[in-house]
């Protein structure tokens, strides 16, 4: 008998283990098609498959949502972190290293639908904005900015404003994945989409600036 209540038991734990993970897949399906504000917590909870208090058991507002949501789909995956970079390693290959990286996660499907919610909703919800600039954005400018003051330092670049060239690299990056994930599907593909790779074209771009050649 104890035996059969430890096997009973087991996937009830798993469920609620797994638990979080629907429901934030249900509010992100929710949320990129009807968006932030026209989706209720009864709505989230029926698409889960569970009760709405079930769902303020593990987020007890819609904020905490959103966020769980952008930590869940963007930060563990998004989030680019400091390296360890070997002295002699070129500060150019750190940057395309860093930014290919950073784009093709933000190209992924539901990190692309977070984005666009994040953009879309950030005005009605400040805590939102200031969430996103705080977590997502600033880690990317600082590290990015870092990188160039090390190219800068070490006289593979040209002195120049590292806020200048992290604008330029980072942010024609956040203009393709809102186009992609926003009105891209809806419109013939333009020349800048049709060309081969258009990232490293684009960052090939600003390094000849960058190193003056």
């Amino acid at each position: 008998m104890d035996a059969g209540l430890d096997r009973a038991t087991v996937p009830r734990r798993r469920r609620r283990h797994a638990r979080p993970r629907e429901l934030l897949e249900a509010a992100l399906a929710l949320v990129v098609e009807k968006g932030y504000a026209g989706v209720r917590a009864e709505d989230i909870a029926a698409r889960a498959g569970v009760s709405k208090g079930t769902l303020y058991l593990y987020f007890p507002s819609k904020d905490d949502l959103l966020k769980a949501l952008i930590a869940e789909g963007l930060l563990s995956h998004v989030a680019i972190g400091a390296h360890e970079a070997p002295h002699d390693r070129p500060s150019v290959d750190l940057l395309r290293e860093v930014l290919t990286a950073w784009q093709a996660a933000l190209m992924r499907v539901d990190a692309g639908g977070i984005f666009k919610l994040v953009y879309a909703e950030a005005r009605n919800f400040p805590a939102l904005a200031e969430f996103w600039s705080t977590e997502v954005i600033e880690p990317a400018r600082r590290l990015v900015s870092e990188i160039v003051v090390r190219g800068i330092d070490r006289g593979e670049f040209r002195p120049v404003d590292p806020d200048v060239v992290v604008h330029a690299l980072v942010l024609p990056i956040v203009f393709s994945c809102l186009h992609q994930h926003a009105i891209g599907p809806r419109m013939p593909p333009d020349r800048s989409t049709r060309a081969s790779d258009p990232f490293n074209r684009h960052f090939d771009l600003v390094i000849h600036g960058l190193i003056g050649k």
